[in-house]
């Protein structure tokens, strides 16, 4: 009798957090972001997402963890869906910029870095500035790859 218990709660969905628990879990989940401890942060952030399916900051925690990481492809993944429930998440922009950058994909990123911009004009956020810094990196990979392809042509 005394499996029957552990086997029923197992199938059982987790318990419900209150909104200060949620908040300790996040600053938690940060925290271990922070301190390069990937694995517990993308844990709890993936249990955060499960368990409210709207709040787009836990997908730009994830997608943050996956750029830390190098899993570009996933990273991409995780900020679309966070910029599919908050379109003006500064963060989830930026952070998308960096990964089409180191895609390749530098209009993307052009156009992420300029959404920031665009959404902080006087540049009270942090974040506007990375992506100021982040444009002219795109810009500077664009003009480098236009004068590759120019180099090429002349020789030919």
């Amino acid at each position: 009798m005394t499996t029957e218990p552990k086997a029923m709660a197992s199938t059982e969905a987790p318990r419900p957090l209150s909104g200060p628990e949620i908040l300790e879990r996040a600053m938690q989940g940060f925290q271990a972001y922070e301190q390069g401890l990937y694995d517990e942060a993308r844990a709890i952030f993936e249990d955060l997402a499960a368990r409210d399916a709207s709040e787009g900051y836990y997908r730009t925690a994830l997608g943050a963890i996956c750029l830390a990481v190098d899993e570009l492809d996933t990273a991409l993944a995780y900020f679309n869906e966070a910029l599919a429930l908050n379109p003006e998440d500064c963060a989830a922009l930026v952070n998308r910029g960096e990964v089409n950058l180191r895609l390749g994909n530098i209009l993307q990123a052009a156009r992420d870095f300029s959404r920031v911009v665009e959404l902080d004009p006087e540049n009270k956020d942090p974040l506007t500035e990375r992506a100021r810094i982040l444009a002219a990196a795109a810009l500077q990979s664009a003009e480098e790859a236009q004068r590759d392809a120019g180099g090429d042509s002349a020789k030919g």
